[in-house]
């Protein structure tokens, strides 16, 4: 049942996320720290709390004695009683982890696909969903998310594109949540890198910043004041298919001609190799004009969309195959010098590696987000946080 604005059911919600939240950020924390933080009265924090210990997503931790009074226990996220599942999708296979409240894996497990037609995907995410879930069978699994390489409309369940899976306007959230029987989120690859960020890491509260994903394909993600901005169509970051100036001829798999993609991505520069004449390979030690045109085209438009957005920190995480010298410290190079003249002040700049692990984790993490965050959508189609509301 859809909780209604102002009803006793939303009211409690709301403040479960407060109190989680809280313990999330401060993790161990004394009741008291809690109430000040939220601006709830003790009473209601020890009610809450007293719920949530009982439904195993808070634990007490050993007690600290204060200046004064009886020692205080301290609270903790706890670890055996839910996890949420996160796939990282590619066209070869579905890579999924289990994470506990505290962002921990605690399990994974690989599943080859038969093909990238969306029902053999989903039997196949379903098959590797149970298996990892079989090694923790006395936790509940409060929901799934899943990492698709493409232009993903979250809210609407849907991939718009992806040139790796060869899709265009799949609604995987749809056909994942029937067969899994459980709240299903679906997002981009770097909107879930993004989550993970957000979620666990300290520096970026409260953060305006961009975060760019460089493997087989491109994504961005943009973060205002803390929060992805998803845009008027939940599309926002479409990054990939951006133009970059130049009439090469070079075809995208969206139809378009010489956008970046085709450029800067790991599917565009094997593409140009094979054009070329040259066996398509490992970038490892290769330095020739189509990883310098790459990172030429890279780091300039990074640069550029940053300069619009002026955000505090910029994130370019380059997957495995695309983690070479050649390309991320060119890159680097070049986006440092488009800020060598002008009034921009440039954004502090962090190169850093990615892959499926963080892609998986990071789809979990979609799903974790949502018990710190109240939300007042219909929980069979936007996520979990009400299927774990103490009782």
């Amino acid at each position: 049942m859809r909780p209604r604005a102002g009803s006793k059911a939303l009211i409690r919600e709301i403040n479960e996320a407060l109190v989680l939240d809280v313990v999330r950020a401060h993790r161990p924390v004394a009741r008291a720290r809690i109430a000040t933080e939220t601006g709830l009265s003790p009473a209601t924090v020890t009610g809450i709390t007293a719920r949530l210990l009982g439904a195993g997503l808070l634990t007490e931790t050993d007690a600290v004695r204060n200046t004064g009074g009886r020692p205080a226990r301290l609270l903790d996220l706890g670890t055996d009683a839910v996890l949420a599942a996160g796939v990282r999708l590619s066209n070869t296979d579905a890579y999924v982890v289990l994470v506990d409240l505290r962002g921990d894996v605690v399990a994974s497990h690989q599943e080859p696909l038969r093909s990238t037609r969306p029902q053999d995907v989903g039997e196949s995410v379903a098959r590797a969903v149970a298996r990892a879930a079989a090694s923790r069978p006395s936790a509940t699994l409060i929901g799934v998310g899943v990492a698709v390489s493409g232009v993903v409309d979250q809210q609407g369940g849907v991939v718009r594109h992806s040139g790796s899976m060869g899709w265009e306007n799949v609604p995987l959230q749809r056909q994942l949540t029937a067969l899994l029987g459980t709240p299903v989120v679906l997002d981009s690859y770097v909107n879930s890198v993004a989550s993970g960020l957000l979620l666990f890491d300290d520096r970026l509260t409260g953060r305006d910043l961009m975060i760019f994903s460089v493997g087989a394909s491109l994504g961005a993600s943009v973060v205002v004041r803390g929060r992805i901005h998803r845009g008027f169509s939940g599309t926002a970051g479409g990054f990939a298919h951006s133009r970059v100036g130049t009439d090469a001829g070079r075809p995208c798999h969206c139809g378009a001609e010489d956008c970046l993609e085709t450029w800067a991505s790991h599917w565009g520069i094997q593409r140009e190799l094979e054009r070329r004449g040259t066996k398509p390979g490992s970038l490892v030690g290769r330095d020739d004009d189509v990883l310098a045109s790459a990172a030429d085209s890279l780091g300039t438009a990074v640069a550029n969309a940053a300069k619009m957005f002026g955000p505090e920190r910029v994130v370019v995480a380059f997957t495995p195959e695309m983690n070479v010298p050649e390309l991320t410290v060119r890159t680097e190079q070049v986006f440092r010098r488009q800020y060598a003249h002008g009034a921009s002040t440039p954004p502090a700049l962090e190169i850093a590696a990615t892959g499926p692990s963080s892609h998986a984790a990071g789809a979990a993490y979609t799903v974790l987000a949502q018990l710190f965050t109240a939300s007042t959508s219909d929980p069979d189609t936007s996520g979990a946080r009400s299927t774990v509301t103490a009782g």
